[in-house]
């Protein structure tokens, strides 16, 4: 991470702004297997995994959303520029500290 992309994110929008479209090589089949940190064609993966998966685990109080977006900004960062989608998945679960992509959400205590 440079000087200037190390100023905190606050929302996914800061992350976005950071990154081109990465549309990597224009095949969709590929593309499904890699995780784009840009916005493409108004389709925001972030803001996808932060609503579908880290969202639902903070109003669990599992980690917070500062430390959701560390960890969403961190994986940008630090993986290559075509970030494999499974080992993306792995990087914000170590970072978090916590399974999240094939760990079920559990919300009732009684189960």
């Amino acid at each position: 991470m440079t000087n200037s992309d190390s100023k905190r994110a606050t929302s996914i929008r800061d992350i976005n702004a950071k990154f081109s479209t990465e549309n990597i090589d224009g095949s969709a089949e590929r593309d499904q297997h890699l995780v784009s940190c840009g916005v493409s064609d108004n389709h925001n993966e972030l803001e996808y995994i932060y609503d579908t998966y880290l969202k639902p685990r903070i109003a669990l109080g599992l980690f917070t959303h500062q430390e959701a977006l560390d960890a969403l900004s961190k994986g940008c960062f630090d993986l290559s520029e075509f970030r494999e989608r499974r080992a993306f998945y792995e990087f914000i679960e170590c970072e978090l500290n916590t399974g999240i992509f094939d760990t079920p959400l559990v919300t009732d205590s009684s189960k």
